[in-house]
């Protein structure tokens, strides 16, 4: 005899139970490879090299935070997104040939949106040790806020296909060819997004040393401490005689017991500024 308690019965809340742990893990395998995603793209963009291996803790914190980040932006755009919702109802009036045309149009241009925001987010790259006027650069360096607005775009960009993709499939009544592309999309959108959280606002923290580690030549003061990795490394950030930024990777034991005495944002450590 199975025991029902209220509504349900003891194998319902059992299955409900197991779906509900299956739906977390895979939610907490997405976080982690999201995390995974920025800290690779934040030390892209900054040109850092700190060692990575595929299981470090580090993951599970920038993916927290990136879902968080995410959630944020969801919130921001979501009155933009029934704009768009309420627009494509009035779409949906158009008779099949000229709807089929508009949105055929309307593909090619997030399909083009979509490389447009790729190719600007690969774009940064190493901009600790060749600092560049252009504004995404200086986004990565925190002294902007268009990498943000950029990761807003993109998630506005994203939703509105998915919700695109859903009443175009409730639509059709399935899967068709155009269906297909604008899902492909929202995969290539939900890859970009952790990369751009890595690029433009991961920890833009620099934390001052007291003094050059061991083994660091070359460098004036102020040395900042810029990121750490697996493997115990961790890379440190300098000015050299001639002015320009400098990059090095040590074994992490080499900052130990050197105090930190001042913490700045990495737009102000590369433009020599102090905290």
């Amino acid at each position: 005899m199975v025991r029902r308690i209220g509504h349900m019965t003891l194998n319902e809340i059992a299955e409900a139970a197991k779906n509900a742990g299956v739906v977390l893990t895979a939610l907490s395998g997405a976080a982690y490879a999201g995390g995974y995603l920025v800290v690779r793209a934040r030390a892209r963009a900054l040109g850092t090299d700190p060692g990575f291996a595929l299981v470090d803790q580090a993951y599970v914190f920038a993916g927290f935070r990136f879902v968080l980040a995410l959630l944020f932006a969801l919130l921001v755009t979501v009155l933009p997104l029934l704009l768009l919702r309420e627009i494509g109802r009035f779409a949906g009036m158009l008779g099949p040939g000229m709807l089929f045309g508009l949105e055929i149009l309307a593909a090619l241009l997030v399909g083009v949106a979509t490389i447009t925001a790729y190719v600007a987010t690969f774009s940064v790259s190493g901009v600790l040790i060749s600092p560049s006027s252009g504004w995404l650069a200086r986004a990565a360096l925190e002294l902007n806020n268009y990498g943000t607005l950029l990761f807003l775009a993109t998630t506005l960009l994203g939703g509105a296909t998915l919700l695109w993709a859903y009443a175009h499939a409730t639509r059709v009544g399935g899967l068709d060819t155009l269906g297909a592309v604008l899902l492909l999309i929202v995969a290539l959108l939900l890859v970009l997004l952790p990369m751009q959280h890595g690029a433009f606002n991961a920890d833009r923290v620099a934390r001052q040393l007291e003094r050059a580690p061991e083994g660091v030549t070359g460098l004036a003061a102020p040395i900042w401490l810029v990121d750490r990795g697996a493997a115990d490394r961790v890379v440190v950030y300098g000015h050299a005689a001639d002015g320009k930024g400098r990059l090095m990777t040590l074994k992490a034991d080499a900052v130990d017991g050197i105090a930190v005495v001042g913490v700045s944002s990495l737009g102000a450590a590369v433009e020599g500024h102090g905290p």
